[in-house]
């Protein structure tokens, strides 16, 4: 059925007249619609409106805006609120009537036809497509009417225009929302059934095609379009000067004219981009059309629908100038080819269906020369041919599209495409499509030209023209594609090839196999490498078939495979590259072997052989006589090919008597010789060839017939091996690689020999015994190294010869593994392995573990296995984690048999671990240490798999505590603490930690014999109470803090205060362990109650020197409640007594306070566990301690009257102090525990005062009882209270007692001497009492009494001195006090203060208590009364000086003491700094007189030089300073007031001299650097150089300049940033300048100057200049400042004198930029030359322009 207005087929192709009009196709598609539309009655269809034919008066403002604005913001937003206002998806607020509705969708419709649908601003088309959308909605009769049809017809579809523009710009708009929105609105028009499209889209949308498509061009487009708007356009770009206001016949103006012009090319441009888009849309949604609606039998062909688009109008887009219209219509003919194929094959004749297409194939394929459009035209090309195919196969057609087409023209043209690689097109995705082109190509007549051939040619041409390599890669493997079809083709098929093409398609193949050797790259080789490989393999199977007579491979296979072919191309050339592609190529090979059931490759052998000879013949030649990594591959590929016995005996030539003769080289002495060679040889140089040599020996070996050859060779190989101490890598590697294969038990067999047994047992006793002694920190020989003779992976070589990983048979024997276990669980090293195996370095037993764990019941026993466990367990680290627990289940609980093995580990691990943990420790602290470490791993190691079990399991119960206590040996106090705190950590889960130690009743009594034996034993007034609980405080820190143990705490308490009593009433009390009870005790009750004068957390206080301005802390009101402030200064006008200004971050309220107000955090920690208010608590810890503890003991106290206090005295005075001052007095009234005390402290002081009147007899119990007394009142080994805190809640009165004592001491003076108890005693009561001492007179005579005790104390002991001193600090805050003392004589506190300063100063070993306290004596005197201190200061000030600030300790009180000396002798004249006597002085000034300013530098420098003042500086600053700090670190700190610290900041000081002497002596200390700085601090002084020295130098320097005054016409500018200085120098309108470049390690680099500007002046003259500024900053210690004044005055004496030239009145010429150089020898004027001759050329004379003589004169230099 034909169609004369329809597609009428590709014959028109070849008549190209002109087509119908824009215009008069429009006028007949109107013609046609009106005469279509019958003129009965029907039902009156909605049309598109072109006006708006509502009422609403918003709409019409809306629509005005669409339709009549040209800008796209104004369109978008009245289409966004037309569809939010009146087409909104919610319609419960709809204000807008049906009919307003409808009056809408049609202005919409028409709008939307005439310009929105094609407005080139996305945003637009989206937003109309999106109304069009949401009206369906609102009136889906109206929409369904205008869009699908009442009846479905196609008459009645009156917005067929909209549904046809919306199927195109659904499938090709470039914009991807809009194409989202178009693709809406067709769903809504099939009803969402993407597959079957409706009759009436189909039809809109080939009429809607046909009708673009028949525009030839924009201005047609823009007609069919809006005729309305073109008439206007064309109006407007023929008639510029047109306006309503202008006259007839007026000219336009120049601005219009250009503003018409501007405005016209903006249209052209704008239908252009239309013109184009909606192209390529129509285009594609044509396709997409064709292919969503393939032709079948059952439905109607597409040449016979009327509307579908004419062919010339795709023949036209075909050829068209641009190539995206053409890309396109390649696409869519290829689709017509594929689902229309009746638009292809119809013709304009009846007799013949060949399609007029291949007329023009050849003119497309030579015309095209875009690389993007290639792709498509070649699958046009081939979706073209298999049309033909197809529709013969159909109808058994003969006919081919070659009868039509011009087969030559084809075979020219695609050829010149080719040979320019289709002109950059990616061939990757191009080159697959020649080969089904070449197959369907005819072979022309002529034996000379063969169409195929002359494509491929072309084709291999084209390599060269290719953009990259991955495309020559895919033309080449295109080529052999092609070239292996060729020879292969049967006659059949077509005519096969002649003689002379398959030569020529065999060498082709040849240069694609040398290209892909020698030219291919390596990021392209794996699929040109398979191509290659398998037409080989094809290639090599036909050759040998008898049947290939008709093909042209008969032609070509002897020469292919010959010497002069294949074994030519293969040996052509050799190097690194080409033995990589040569194995990849033989690895391909081999795979396709074995693909084909291990077919040998008959033909390739010959080849291959060639090869394998070559390569053993080439190495034979170099210096190592061994291959490299790449050919030794390349020979195992050729053995795998061909097999070792077609390769061997190899003949090679040999030098002998006679000259060159050829050798026979068999496999056994190939194996011998070469092998062994080669893997040594790659041992050291290339390991990665080892798999490769072993492989090869694995081949040849069991290429051997006889099986006792084959071991004799191999141990033979392995022997040689060994001799040559080859590494054990090596070795394991190739047994890896050679049991890798298929035949593993052949090589299994091969392997197995005597000689590896050996060499196994060996190697295990070298590597055990070296494991061992670098693991016992016991064994010290200096010669031995620890090293084995075969080095290499110990791991790998013993997992090898097992089989491991992949549980492959073993390779060693059984007796060889039984020896491992035997030296790997050797008992005697195990007992002094201290160091863990932490990285699992134990090869031997990580092998036997994982060999165990496999295979284990075949290979070892019950109790190897378990050894092997135990030994793993002693070694830890990756052994254990990583192999024994997790492969033998060890923390699994289970009833398999390796639950029997974690029995029997648990067993032995505890047996083990209670022996150890009970053994005398060692007295060396680091052995010790050790040996705990060791120990509480391997418990923790036990316990992980234990869950359920206690301490007990590792040793640590009750019953060894127990034991200790009873020898109280302080080393094994020390043993147990490490042992248990590194175990604690080792668990590393305080949960854990505490279930292990808290869990039973018993476990509680374990702790407080724990918290006993850790406390220290150390005297209590050589160490504060927290020093003596450390241990303890960091056992409850580990077990989680006191918030976690505080449920326990009145146990522990409980339990301590049992075992305490229990200790003190034994006949013989451990007066010891009693003491460290008795401190436990105390720390105990500290966790369970908050003393009433407890001081807050140290972790919530700072002290003051830590405060530093900016800090961010907790301000504390005198309410408790806490606010956040900001210190802002602080103020050291008192120091050391510092304050701080601060200002709070609520109300920005500023105060001063002192540091006792400022806190870390915003709330103080809690410190009670137990509520305060708990009473019963409280009572029942007190009642149980004085009913245990103190009744027992002191109330019913019988003291001798010569007999000293006993150690349960001594205790129950300590438990007193407990109560009081820890749990405190709840209780009151008679019976209550605070009555009780009141009591025993009155009676207590009434036995004193009647003992006191009789010293003589009672000398004893006067002793004894004052010292109860202090301990009551302040303790010794408790947590001593602040000053008094006791005396007030027992109600003491001290007077009495004091006056009795002060009358003791004055009347019985000479009887209490040399009695060191007894002043002890006084000096620890009046240490707590002190403080409530408030009568002038007593305290008076108590400075006489403190001169006795220094006299009796201060020659003792240093406890005796440290109570001394806690008294004489006590005595002082009573002092200061008392009101009356302050005007009393200081003459004894100046003694006392003397003889502490003298004990100060002779004391060797101080203790820190020891400093503190001397210096709070110190600081109190600073403040109140300084002059007390400057007698010790003079008297002490040599040793002060020369040892005192020497002790790091000693340091900070030396120096205040020296301050004070210092202030008091201050010199008359503050600022005079001179340290020498005036007659010196003179002296000097006398001899400097003499010499001149340069001698006197010179000889200042030589000074500095020769006594190397510098180096010494630099060498003893570096090894204390810290050079590694940041470039915002102070390092200045250390020598401000405010900063003044206990210890001496060596470190600063250091630092800081190291600075100082680099930044004033910078010359000295580069030459320092270069000379004799040592290498390993040089970088760290570069470093230190660049962050601190050079930043701060330089901005020293530029604050010098920003200063200086003296640059008068030098301006100067720098950066700290850019470290550039530049000066410029102005003379009249020129500049010259100077550029200092200072590097960022000066002065340890060079500066660099740089004279950018030196406009008239001399070379030599400023390059001296620039020398010397070099000169000066480099070598001189210049500054930068008077460098640059240096320069000036150069420049300023260069101008000084010069007169300006009388042309130009200048100095510097204008344009030249010189100075004048010509002077007239009349009148000596100077001239620039250029303007003399200016001036003689204007005024046409040569007279000077001043004299006006004629010119005569002399050029300057």
């Amino acid at each position: 059925m034909s169609n004369p207005n329809g597609f009428r087929g590709f014959a028109d192709f070849a008549n190209t007249s002109g087509s119908t009009s824009a215009a008069v196709l429009a006028a007949a598609r109107s013609k046609k619609q009106n005469s279509a539309t019958p003129t009965d009655s029907k039902p009156s269809i909605i049309r598109a409106s072109p006006i708006y034919s509502g009422s609403d008066q918003r709409l019409i403002v809306l629509f005005r805006k669409i339709g009549q604005k040209r800008d796209a913001t104004t369109k978008i937003r009245a289409l966004e609120e037309l569809a939010n206002s009146v087409f909104s998806p919610n319609q419960e607020n709809d204000d807008y009537s049906r009919k307003e509705k409808i009056a809408s969708l049609s202005h919409l419709v028409f709008l939307h036809e005439t310009k929105l649908g094609y407005d080139n601003n996305p945003a637009v088309r989206a937003g109309s497509y999106k109304l069009l959308v949401a009206m369906k909605c609102h009136v889906p009769k109206a929409w369904n009417g205008f869009f699908t049809g009442e009846d479905g017809g196609e008459s009645s579809i009156a917005g067929a225009n909209t549904v046809g523009m919306a199927w195109a710009t659904a499938k090709g708009d470039p914009s991807s929302e809009v194409a989202r929105l178009a693709s809406e609105f067709i769903n809504q028009l099939s009803s969402g059934d993407s597959k079957q499209i409706p009759s009436s889209i189909q039809t809109a949308v080939l009429h809607y095609s046909k009708l673009i498509l028949e525009c030839k061009r924009a201005s047609a487009l823009q007609d069919v379009i809006n005729p309305v708007s073109s008439a206007s356009f064309h109006s407007n770009s023929g008639n510029t000067s047109g306006g309503k206001d202008k006259k007839k016949g007026a000219k336009p103006s120049v601005k219009e004219s250009e503003s018409s012009a501007a405005q016209a090319e903006s249209e052209r441009e704008e239908m252009e981009e239309r013109y184009e888009r909606l192209t390529l849309s129509v285009l594609i949604g044509l396709g997409f059309l064709v292919e969503s609606q393939p032709e079948t039998t059952t439905s109607q062909c597409y040449v016979s629908i009327e509307h579908f688009p004419e062919s010339a109008s795709i023949t036209r887009l075909m050829q068209s100038s641009r190539a995206s219209f053409r890309r396109e219509s390649y696409n869519l003919v290829g689709r017509f080819c594929q689902f229309a194929p009746s638009l292809v094959l119809l013709s304009n004749t009846e007799s013949t269906k060949i399609t007029p297409l291949a007329t023009i194939m050849p003119n497309l394929i030579s015309g095209e020369k875009d690389s993007s459009n290639f792709v498509a035209l070649l699958e046009l090309v081939l979706s073209h041919l298999s049309v033909f195919r197809n529709n013969a196969s159909k109808d058994g057609s003969t006919e081919n599209p070659w009868n039509a087409m011009d087969a030559f023209a084809f075979v020219k043209a695609l050829s010149k495409s080719l040979r320019k690689a289709c002109y950059g097109s990616p061939a990757t995705s191009w080159a697959q499509m020649i080969l089904p082109i070449v197959a369907s190509l005819p072979c022309n007549v002529d034996e000379e030209q063969q169409s195929p051939l002359v494509i491929v040619e072309s084709l291999w041409e084209g390599r060269k023209s290719a953009i990259n390599t991955f495309d020559a890669s895919a033309i080449v493997s295109s080529v052999v594609e092609c070239v292996t079809y060729l020879l292969l083709r049967r006659s059949n098929e077509s005519k096969s090839l002649t003689s002379h093409s398959s030569m020529a398609c065999g060498q082709l193949f040849l240069d694609c196999l040398s290209y892909f050797l020698n030219e291919a790259t390596t990021s392209s080789l794996d699929d040109l490498c398979a191509t290659i490989s398998c037409d080989i393999a094809r290639l090599d199977a036909a050759s040998v078939d008898d049947g290939v007579n008709d093909r042209g491979i008969a032609h070509v296979k002897t020469f292919l495979w010959s010497e002069s072919g294949m074994h030519k191309t293969l040996l052509t050339t050799r190097d690194r590259q080409t033995d990589l592609k040569l194995n990849r190529l033989m690895t391909k090979l081999i795979e396709i072997r074995n693909q084909n059931n291990n077919q040998h490759l008959c033909n390739i052998i010959s080849s291959s052989r060639a090869l394998f000879n070559a390569i053993i013949i080439h190495s034979d030649s170099r210096g190592n006589k061994s291959c490299t990594r790449d050919e030794v591959e390349i020979l195992l590929g050729i053995i795998h090919i061909c097999g070792a016995q077609t390769l061997f005996p190899i003949q090679k030539p040999t030098q002998t008597l006679n000259g060159i003769e050829q050798a026979s080289l068999t496999i056994e002495e190939f194996c011998v010789n070469n092998i062994i060679r080669w893997i040594l040889v790659h041992a050291q140089s290339e390991p990665l060839a080892i798999p490769a040599d072993f492989n090869i020996a694995k081949h040849l070996l069991l290429s051997i017939q006889s099986s006792h050859q084959q071991k004799h060779v191999w141990e033979t190989i392995l022997r040689e091996l060994i001799k040559s101490y080859c590494d054990v890598t090596t070795l394991a590697t190739g047994f890896c690689a050679m049991t890798s294969d298929s035949d593993e038990k052949l090589v299994v067999e091969l392997i197995r020999c005597h000689t590896l047994d050996q060499f196994a047992v060996e190697l295990c006793d070298a590597f055990m015994d070296s494991f061992w002694r670098s693991h016992d920190l016991t064994y010290i020989d200096e010669k031995d190294n620890c090293s084995i003779e075969h080095p290499g992976d110990m791991c790998l070589f013993f997992r090898s010869c097992v089989g491991l990983p992949d549980c492959k048979s073993m390779l060693v024997s059984t007796s060889v593994i039984n020896h491992w276990v035997d030296r790997c669980c050797d008992e005697r090293f195990t007992e002094k392995l201290l160091m863990e195996d932490e990285t699992g370095s134990n090869a031997l037993l990580q092998t036997l573990l994982l060999l165990g764990s496999s295979n284990g019941k075949e290979v070892f026993s019950q109790n190897e296995l378990s050894k092997l466990i135990i030994e793993s367990w002693h070694k830890g680290g990756a052994v254990w984690e990583e192999i024994a627990l997790k492969k033998y289940d060890l923390n699994v609980e289970s009833s398999s048999d390796k639950y029997s093995l974690r029995n029997d580990f648990t067993s032995n691990a505890t047996a083990y671990l209670h022996k150890t943990i009970r053994r005398k420790p060692s007295l060396d602290h680091a052995i010790m240490e050790l040996t705990s470490q060791s120990w509480s791993k391997k418990a923790a190691r036990l316990l992980n798999t234990s869950k359920t079990s206690g301490l007990e399991i590792v040793g640590i119960d009750l019953d060894l505590y127990k034991v200790y206590q009873k020898a109280n040996e302080p080393s094994t106090a020390e043993s147990l603490f490490l042992t248990l705190m590194y175990l604690l950590h080792d668990i590393n889960d305080p949960g854990r930690c505490r279930e292990l130690l808290l869990e039973k009743s018993r476990n509680l009594e374990l702790f407080v014999y724990i918290q006993s034996t850790i406390t220290s034993p150390s005297d209590p007034l050589l160490h504060s109470f927290d020093e003596r609980t450390q241990k303890n405080r960091q056992l409850v820190e580990i077990l989680g803090g006191n918030r976690e143990l505080y449920i326990h705490a009145q146990e522990f308490t409980i339990n301590c205060i049992d075992i305490l009593a229990h200790s003190m009433k034994e006949p013989i009390a451990n007066a010891q362990i009693c003491r460290q009870m008795v401190t436990t005790l105390s720390y105990l009750v500290s966790l369970l109650f908050t003393a009433k004068w407890s001081e807050e957390s140290s972790d919530d206080c700072i002290l003051a020197e830590d405060i530093k301005e900016g800090d961010s802390l907790w301000y504390e009101k005198t309410d408790g409640v806490r606010i956040k402030a900001q210190v802002l200064k602080v103020h050291t006008d008192d120091f050391p007594n510092l304050y701080f200004t601060i200002r709070e971050d609520s109300s920005s309220e500023e105060r001063q306070t002192i540091s006792r107000r400022l806190k870390r955090h915003s709330a103080a920690p809690s410190q009670t566990f137990l509520n305060e208010n708990d009473t019963n608590s409280r009572e029942l810890i007190s009642r149980r301690l004085m009913d245990q503890l103190v009744k027992p003991f002191i109330t019913n106290l019988n003291l001798d009257k010569h007999a000293d206090i006993s150690v349960q005295n001594e205790l129950s005075a300590e438990c007193i102090n407990i109560i009081v001052s820890q749990i405190g007095l709840i209780s009151v009234g008679i019976g209550s525990i605070r009555y009780e005390l009141i009591q025993l402290q009155s009676s207590l002081e009434r036995r004193l005062c009647e003992a006191i009147v009789d010293i003589d007899q009672n000398f004893g119990q006067v002793s004894s009882l004052i010292g109860l007394i202090g301990l009551m009142l302040g303790g010794l080994y408790t947590k001593n209270p602040p000053l008094g805190g006791n005396i007030g809640d027992l109600k003491i009165s001290t007077d009495g007692i004091y006056l009795s004592l002060l009358d003791l001491y004055d009347e019985h003076s000479q009887f209490l001497k040399a009695k060191s108890g007894f002043h002890k005693n006084v000096t620890m009561w009046l240490a707590v009492t002190l403080c409530e001492v408030k009568d002038c007179d007593i305290l008076v005579r108590l400075t006489d009494l403190l001169l006795i005790l220094c006299d009796e104390l201060l020659v003792d002991d240093a406890g005796s001195s440290i109570l001394l001193l806690k008294c004489v600090v006590t005595f002082q805050a009573s002092a200061r006090s008392c009101l009356d003392y302050r005007c009393a004589d200081s003459r004894n506190e100046q003694i006392i203060f003397e003889k502490i300063t003298k004990s100060f100063v002779d004391i060797s070993d101080t203790t820190k208590i020891w400093m503190d306290t001397y210096a709070a004596v110190l600081k109190h005197y600073m403040n109140v009364a300084p002059k007390i201190l400057l007698y010790s200061a003079n008297t002490f000030s040599e040793s002060l000086i020369c040892d005192c600030l020497k002790s790091v300790k000693k340091q900070w009180c030396a120096f205040q003491l020296l301050m004070v000396l210092a202030k008091e002798n201050e010199p008359s004249e503050p600022h005079d700094d001179t340290i020498l006597s005036p007659a010196t002085q003179k002296q000097l000034l006398d001899w400097k007189s003499d010499l001149d300013e340069e001698e006197a530098s010179d000889l200042e420098d030589d000074v500095k030089a020769k006594t190397n003042a510098i180096g010494f500086i630099m060498d003893r600053a570096m090894k204390e300073a810290n050079l590694d700090i940041g470039r915002k670190e102070n390092i200045f700190q250390c020598i401000d007031s405010k900063n003044c610290h206990l210890e001496f900041a060596l470190k600063e000081i250091a630092t800081l001299a190291v600075f100082r002497t680099v930044e004033v002596v910078p010359t000295l200390s580069k030459t320092w650097y270069n000379d004799d700085c040592p290498r390993y601090l040089q970088q760290q002084l570069m470093h230190f150089v660049e962050n601190k020295v050079a930043p701060e130098t330089l901005s020293r320097e530029l604050e010098r300049i920003k200063d200086a005054t003296s640059f008068g016409e030098m301006t100067v500018t720098g950066s700290r940033l850019t470290r550039e200085v530049i000066a410029t120098y102005h003379q009249d309108e020129c500049q010259l300048s100077v550029t200092v470049r200072v590097p960022p390690a000066f002065p340890l680099r060079n500066v660099e100057v740089d004279l950018g500007k030196t406009l008239g002046i001399a070379e030599k003259r400023w390059r001296r200049w620039s020398l010397n500024i070099m000169m000066m900053l480099n070598n001189q210690d210049g500054s930068i400042l008077d460098a640059l004044l240096l320069w000036k005055e150069n420049v300023d004496k260069e101008f000084e004198g010069v007169e300006p030239c009388p042309v130009c009145y200048s100095v510097l010429c204008i344009k030249t930029h010189s100075m004048p150089n010509l002077q007239c020898k009349t009148c000596n004027n100077k001239f620039h030359s250029l303007c003399l001759h200016k001036w003689f050329q204007s005024s046409g004379k040569s007279n000077c322009v001043l004299c006006q003589q004629p010119w005569s004169g002399t050029k300057l230099v």
